[in-house]
């Protein structure tokens, strides 16, 4: 495996003038800038081919600018950068489209400024338009577009074309559930033909799902390169240290749009004999049943999933896919599965449960209920915490 991007020392700083007359006599007469933004500082970074790579950190932290410089669209001050093989970015989905041109126009276009041939993009149009759903609004101007519309032309065109190298800012899958969903199984189907995917964003249990390695950024420095989970972890820590709550770490918090093929339908906390309760002792067993419907529309493996959290604190989450489980079937598309804990390891305190209908990616809730359900654990032991972990002394 080769090297698809490589920075060395890569520094972006903004000049800024205040005013007209500050900037002229910086132009004309080289006066120093009133004011210099350093984005990014000696980044050195690379990037395997095939490798997912993840860029965190907060608001302002120069992960954008990080991604810009690498797709063209901005220059560094200085360093080096290199990316091997051609690149396609998912910035802002539909940036760059001319409201006057149709959707069709607006293909041929934007794949011209991606350096394509005509040849090339007609020998993609037919696919991109099939996957954009635009029918017949293909040949309208994107001025009379809806945003749904907007973006799904943009991603379709964003990802339509062959190259090698995937950077995508944010924007992982957009629209409206079943587009949602087509852009997840894009996304998986890049990773699993061996492209090399860069993701920035601040949902946090995308980055520890998608990627192998991420790099965390803080006020344009490099904090930390390494294993995606270690740094999220890392980063995470720090963020409630500093009070930051700008962090999305359970796939069930994740923003998103809710529509009619699937949802969340029911959940229920339950004892070891399978009867509901609201109160647990810690040490017993209890369950939780998740329900869900997943209509003729919904196109993928139904998963149901959880997460437990006490004092917005997130305490476990999974799924039947990340468990790699099917939830059984019901009649009329319901679907169902239930979570044994044993030994129930929760310390005293309220829990609540977050559930959600996602799919065999386990990338994007597509439904989810927060505070689906509540129970209380009472522990009569001198322990305090979260949990009780197993343990012993050693003298």
């Amino acid at each position: 495996m080769g090297v698809a991007v490589r920075t060395k020392d890569l520094t972006k700083i903004y000049r800024l003038y205040h005013g007209p007359r500050s900037m002229v006599a910086g132009l004309l007469f080289g006066r120093p800038p009133d004011t210099e933004i350093v984005a990014l500082d000696n980044i050195s970074v690379e990037v395997e081919e095939g490798e997912a790579f993840g860029v965190i950190g907060d608001n302002g932290a120069g992960k954008s600018t990080l991604l810009k410089i690498l797709t063209g669209t901005a220059v560094p001050t200085r360093g080096e950068v290199q990316v091997q093989g051609r690149a396609t970015a998912l910035l802002e989905v539909g940036v760059g489209f001319h409201p006057d041109f149709t959707g069709r126009e607006n293909l041929y276009f934007t794949g011209a400024l991606m350096g394509l041939a005509r040849e090339e993009i007609a020998e993609r149009e037919g696919e991109i338009v099939a996957f954009s759903e635009l029918g017949p609004f293909i040949d309208e101007p994107v001025k009379t577009y809806s945003s749904g519309m907007y973006v799904r032309l943009g991603f379709a065109v964003a990802t339509g074309f062959d190259f090698s190298i995937l950077i995508i800012d944010e924007a992982l899958a957009v629209g409206d559930q079943g587009f949602q969903k087509k852009c997840t199984d894009r996304i998986a189907a890049f990773r699993k033909a061996g492209k090399t995917i860069l993701f920035c964003s601040h949902n946090l249990y995308q980055v520890r799902t998608l990627c192998e390695r991420a790099l965390w950024l803080e006020r344009g420095h490099p904090i930390r390169i390494g294993p995606a989970r270690e740094v999220v972890t890392e980063y995470e820590s720090s963020s409630r240290t500093r009070g930051t709550t700008a962090t999305e770490s359970v796939l069930t918090l994740n923003k998103m749009v809710r529509d009619d093929r699937c949802r969340v339908e029911s959940v229920t906390v339950l004892d070891e004999h399978m009867q509901p309760v609201d109160r647990i002792h810690s040490g017993e067993t209890f369950c939780v049943r998740l329900e869900g419907w997943f209509g003729p529309g919904f196109a993928g493996t139904p998963a149901l999933g959880l997460s437990l959290l006490r004092d917005d604190t997130v305490v476990y989450t999974t799924s039947t896919a990340m468990d790699g489980v099917l939830p059984r079937a019901l009649a009329d598309g319901r679907y169902t599965a239930t979570i044994r804990f044993r030994k129930c390891p929760l310390l005293t305190g309220r829990y609540e449960v977050h559930a959600y209908a996602t799919d065999e990616h386990y990338l994007q809730a597509y439904d989810a209920v927060v505070e689906a359900a509540f129970f209380t654990v009472v522990d009569e032991g001198p322990d305090t915490g979260l949990v009780r972990l197993e343990h012993d002394w050693i003298n």
